[in-house]
């Protein structure tokens, strides 16, 4: 898309976010990219046309979110057919990769946002008619052009960064010049060594940090700032606790096995660093605004405490693709006996070990909350809006339970997802109630699973240097269902124990969020450890488990995945990753 093409986008998305006080546009016959500064509206929505790109789709039924768990041991497709289930198991051709309309994606977003960025046009551009409300604007203005080519250079790194065919740790094209996607096939566009983009993204990051508010709270905002331009009206935009967030995340994926390859332990240091920085920021200042580390977590409620940086959908699909036919749903994904078997019991133990109290006859008696708070399981029940005493539903999964695996719009493990559920629909209602839902794209409970992982293995699990150990931020999780924790404590002086409680700790907090799929590859060592067999369950007429059966295997070439087949089709100097050497 040449850059008189989006004219009528800019003007529409600067027209959303308009307010008295703008400067009038110019009429577009005379605009040019020679002059674009001359056209601050349009100016402004090379900004917002980034995050568009990177924000706007977002939602946890997608294959950036929940779709992407069924790529792993965690969840699967009911239809084997779905092509996120091919591509996991195997039967994938060089057309169907998922992430492929993901790598022109980001690099339109980068694209917009380096038109912002040259020749400082952006941020000399006037906008508004008070000065001081302008220059404020103007500020935060760069700092979300840079925040954004970083979050799409970040999208960039995880999803196409690994070992390349020639056996170099490869990560993307970096594109600082606002260069559009068709034209990035002239010879010498190669990928930079991973290494590189990190070190880009990170210089973004701080870039960043420069212009943009601290925070994007109401009661953030300074006596000299505007509430027009600061505070609660930026919702959805970055702030500098956002931009340190993603800065950990960063660090976090450069520090891990895959990417690490001399075990450079000060990436690890600096992921703590940062991730410290949102916990102190969480703690100290949003937490006399009433922010609780105990609070539920609520996925329909936009102001919960948990949200660090959220995107909001509004509909009901995720209840009517969740839940099984016989409620008014298609039951689209559903959990894997894998995961039902990784939540551990209510004293903290897991379940295979003989101190937990696991009791195969009676499987889901006695587990950690959050097992019954992310699953629905045989004889569980949808309870409108929570309560127990209100059930709409009661899951059968038995042999001739109308619920059970076999038929079409049921669990083909015999689990159905109930994680961001609101219990306030009901299909069958007159008037069914229905509630937006929140996508949480960075959250506290991130930040806590980040500097857990990070500062053990800097420092290890009891060092409390930066404010806080690393046991303490896993604490912050556990103790919201587990109390007292003595497995913990027992993991805590065991470096390897709390290692692998780490990374069950991510694997339950965040599951059906996608971001198992990138865990599994920065931690492993070999492909092996991702191609592993997933299960189901077979319920008996007594309600209980008597059998495992096997759903498929997980079947990748790789640990990484493949860069767009398209895009050798124009820029034959790319490198594919290794694996995928016939996908060019």
């Amino acid at each position: 898309m040449k850059l008189k093409r989006i004219i009528a986008s800019a003007i529409m998305l600067a027209a959303l976010c308009s307010c008295s006080g703008w400067l009038d546009l110019r009429p577009t016959s005379t605009y040019s990219n020679r002059n674009v500064g001359d056209y601050p509206n349009m100016t402004r929505g090379y900004v917002e046309k980034a995050y568009y790109l990177m924000m706007a789709n977002t939602s946890y039924l997608s294959n950036e979110y929940m779709y992407l768990d069924a790529a792993t041991d965690d969840a699967l497709f009911s239809l084997a057919s779905n092509s996120v289930m091919r591509f996991a198991t195997g039967s994938y051709n060089i057309t169907s990769n998922p992430f492929g309309n993901y790598w022109a994606r980001d690099y339109q977003a980068i694209y917009y946002t380096n038109v912002f960025l040259k020749d400082r046009v952006g941020i000399n551009t006037q906008y508004l008619v008070d000065p001081v409300q302008d220059a404020q604007l103007r500020r935060y203005l760069q700092g979300d052009a840079f925040g954004m080519r970083a979050w799409a250079e970040f999208d960039l790194l995880r999803k196409f960064g690994g070992v390349d065919e020639k056996g170099e740790l490869s990560g993307f094209c970096i594109m600082t010049e606002p260069v559009e996607l068709e034209d990035m096939t002239r010879e010498g566009v190669v990928r930079s060594s991973y290494d590189d983009c990190v070190k880009q993204i990170l210089a973004d990051c701080d870039s960043a940090l420069v212009y943009l508010p601290l925070a994007n709270r109401d009661f953030a905002i300074g006596a000299d700032e505007s509430t027009y331009i600061a505070g609660g009206i930026r919702y959805k935009a970055l702030d500098r606790i956002t931009v340190t967030a993603i800065k950990a995340l960063v660090y976090l994926q450069w520090a891990s096995p895959a990417f690490n390859p001399t075990g450079d332990l000060s990436r690890y240091a600096k992921a703590a660093e940062c991730a410290a920085e949102v916990i102190k920021y969480k703690l100290d200042v949003e937490g006399p605004q009433g922010f609780d580390p105990a609070a539920a977590v609520q996925w329909t409620d936009l102001n919960s405490p948990e949200i660090i940086w959220r995107h909001t959908t509004d509909n009901t699909q995720y209840e009517s693709y969740l839940y099984p036919i016989g409620f008014g749903g298609s039951a689209t994904v559903v959990p894997s006996q894998n995961l039902v078997d990784a939540f551990p019991m209510a004293n903290g133990y897991p379940i295979t070990d003989s101190r937990s109290g696991y009791d195969v006859s009676n499987p889901y008696s006695g587990r950690d909350k959050r097992f019954s708070d992310n699953i629905f399981y045989h004889g569980s029940s949808a309870n409108r809006n929570g309560l127990a005493t209100s059930p709409m539903y009661t899951f059968d999964m038995t042999l001739d339970g109308a619920d059970v695996a076999g038929k079409q719009g049921t669990s083909a493990s015999n689990y159905y997802i109930k994680k961001f559920v609101f219990e306030g629909y009901n299909p069958y209602d007159a008037t069914p109630l229905t509630q937006s839902h929140c996508v949480h794209v960075i959250r506290w409970t991130h930040m806590l699973l980040v500097y857990a992982e990070a500062a053990s293995k800097a420092f290890g699990p009891l060092d409390n240097s930066l404010g806080l150990s690393a046991k303490d931020a896993l604490a912050y999780i556990r103790s919201k269902t587990i109390s007292p924790d003595p497995y913990l404590d027992e993991c805590a002086a065991d470096p390897a124990l709390f290692e692998a409680l780490v990374k069950n700790e991510w694997r339950l907090e965040t599951c059906f969020e996608g971001t198992r799929f990138f865990n599994v590859r920065r931690w492993a060592s070999d492909v092996s450890e991702l191609n592993v067999t997933v299960y189901g369950a077979s319920i008996n007429k007594a309600g209980y488990i008597n059998t495992y059966h096997k759903l498929h295997t997980l079947s990748f070439p790789s640990l990484w995945m493949p860069v767009p087949y398209t895009e050798f089709r124009k820029t034959e100097s790319l490198t594919q990753n290794a694996g995928w050497e016939s996908w060019k």
